[in-house]
């Protein structure tokens, strides 16, 4: 199946040719065949013609003895050409002529003068019967050099459909090409804006056809996007600052209440539980704001060429200490190292994220373990636990805003807002790349990788 237009474009158009030369090679066949066969008959008629001026007199409407002589006489004259049949009325064959062998032509249909007619020893033949007194005078020609013809004409016009066929593929194919070409530049121009580009356009032409049309319309879209980015954007400014602010002053006064000292040990619990119901309320607005921005492509990369195993190994520190206060076993798999194009503090967030996520739902005694690949340009971390596993049907969820999906069918969601794990596609998505979760068996169950599809992905060199 044909999936391009520019390719189903030239089959249409290759096919409508083929079909018009196809038609018109088969109309001019039938009118060549009937030319040809009106020719035949009108040479026939005027061989009788020329046989009933040689019988004079009576003999030209009922011939004698001497007429029979010079019909005979005139036969073997144009022998090549005719063969000739006198018959009576009533069928009888009274004369042939003698290159008709043991031949007999049949009699015509009644009212028709000229008849194709396949005879025996003779094969295809074209008969034209004229009446000649009360007798009948059949003359007959070969239609081999019609067929020869013919089929001569049939050879060339095989000929010329394949030539058709191959011009018909080339010229199709360019005029294809200069077709799309302006729908190439629109879907050029479509694929550079983005988030970070929503102030260009695409070129349209002055003229009002159908591509022209579509430019304006897909340019007046972008005016509408850009306009909704510009107010998505403003609205994570000022939702930010505006619930930022307030929070900032109750800390404030919350902490000032602990260091006045004049509250009851119950008064001060309470006091410290809102500060710590601040800090959260603090980290969800911080993370909302961070997958707004890179929403609307806010968030801007700070790329650097860089080793990636001294990223890891600076992670890894942070990750034993951590799982050492959970009694979870971690371990370093195999860690390659090379060098790519990242931004190492929100790829250390991400790795973070996803090694907390693995502690919540590792068991005492479990293990957490993380390795690093690099291969045919792409860099690939996993992270990989013994916990419970997802539930197949949830896996996909996991990744987005709000979800916290129950692990191994316990029932129990874990811990946290539900905003780590989308927060961490957020960032491999601006790192071009892709992050996903699958269940493995025996024992490490959870495993999330991510792939950053970087060009020029290098191996160090050790």
């Amino acid at each position: 199946m044909m999936r391009s237009l520019g390719s189903r474009l030239t089959y249409w158009y290759v096919l409508v040719v083929s079909v018009t030369v196809i038609v018109a090679l088969l109309v001019g066949w039938w009118m060549l065949r009937r030319q040809l066969i009106h020719g035949m008959d009108l040479l026939n008629a005027a061989e009788f013609e020329e046989l009933s001026n040689r019988l004079v007199g009576k003999n030209k409407h009922d011939p004698d003895a001497e007429g029979m002589r010079r019909i005979a006489a005139h036969s073997k004259i144009d022998a090549p050409l005719y063969f000739f049949q006198l018959s009576k009325s009533g069928g009888e064959v009274i004369f042939r002529s003698a290159n008709m062998g043991e031949a007999v032509l049949p009699p015509n249909p009644p009212g028709v003068v000229n008849v194709s007619r396949n005879v025996p020893l003779l094969k295809d033949m074209r008969i034209s019967e004229f009446p000649l007194g009360k007798m009948r005078m059949q003359i007959a020609a070969s239609m081999r050099d019609e067929r020869h013809l013919l089929g001569g004409y049939f050879q060339v016009s095989l000929g010329m459909l394949g030539v058709v066929i191959v011009l018909s593929v080339f010229f199709g194919y360019r005029l294809s090409r200069l077709a799309l070409d302006p729908v190439r530049r629109i879907q050029r121009t479509a694929r550079r804006i983005s988030a970070e580009n929503m102030a260009e356009r695409i070129s349209a032409d002055p003229g009002k056809d159908e591509i022209a049309d579509l430019s304006r319309l897909l340019n007046e879209m972008f005016d509408r996007l850009e306009v909704s980015f510009d107010r998505l954007w403003r609205f994570a400014a000022d939702a930010s600052h505006e619930l930022k602010t307030p929070l900032s002053l109750i800390r404030l006064q919350s902490e000032k209440l602990l260091l006045q000292g004049n509250l009851s040990g119950a008064q001060q619990e309470a006091v410290q539980q809102q500060l710590e119901s601040i800090t959260h309320l603090d980290s969800i607005i911080e993370k909302l704001l961070f997958l707004a921005k890179s929403e609307v492509g806010a968030i801007t990369l700070n790329l650097k060429r860089q080793s990636t195993l001294a990223l890891l190994n600076s992670v890894i520190e942070d990750a034993q200490a951590l799982c050492d206060e959970a009694r979870v076993e971690f371990q370093s798999g195999e860690l390659q190292d090379c060098q790519a194009n990242f931004d190492a503090t929100l790829l250390r967030q991400v790795i973070l994220n996803l090694l907390t996520n693995a502690l919540n739902v590792a068991p005492p005694g479990g293990q957490i373990r993380i390795s690093s690949t690099a291969a045919d340009g792409r860099w690939r971390v996993a992270i990989e636990d013994t916990g419970p596993g997802l539930p197949a049907d949830r896996i996909e969820d996991v990744f987005q805003p709000f979800v916290r999906v129950a692990h191994g069918g316990t029932g129990d969601a874990p811990k946290g807002t539900g905003l780590g794990l989308a927060i961490c596609r957020s960032i491999i998505d601006l790192h071009k790349g892709t992050i996903r979760a699958e269940n493995r068996s025996p024992g490490l169950r959870v495993v999330f990788e991510i792939n950053l599809a970087e060009a020029a992905l290098e191996k160090a060199v050790a």
